[in-house]
């Protein structure tokens, strides 16, 4: 099965090049931030998920079937597990905010 030339599969590429870009370009804005790290695993998780995508798109004829089935899942897992290591950091850290709220002191009664 080929997915060359597939209209929707390649609007799926274009957008996911995108979406790296500008997270990844957000990512420095936040430079020194707590949210730095996440965002540039997310970037890189993007990256590879649409690199999956690539791979089935434009390596085919290029290189084995095995070996762009083991270049689109292994992409694919990659990139999955680094988008969810970006959202454990994040809300753990947002959680922690959450108990630091608690410990404050209430308002005073008037």
């Amino acid at each position: 099965m080929t997915f060359e030339g597939d209209l929707l599969l390649m609007v799926a590429i274009v957008l996911g090049l995108i979406a790296t870009v500008i997270t990844f370009l957000n990512s420095r804005k936040l430079k020194g931030d707590v949210f730095e790290k996440p965002f540039v695993y997310l970037s890189v998780g993007i990256f590879l998920a649409t690199f999956s995508l690539i791979a089935v798109t434009f390596f085919q004829g290029v290189f084995s079937e095995l070996t762009v089935g083991l270049i689109h899942d292994i992409s694919f897992i990659l990139g999955l597990g680094l988008m969810f290591l970006a959202s454990i950091q994040i809300t753990k850290f947002l959680k922690g905010l959450g108990s630091f709220e608690q410990k404050l002191p209430k308002k005073i009664k008037k």
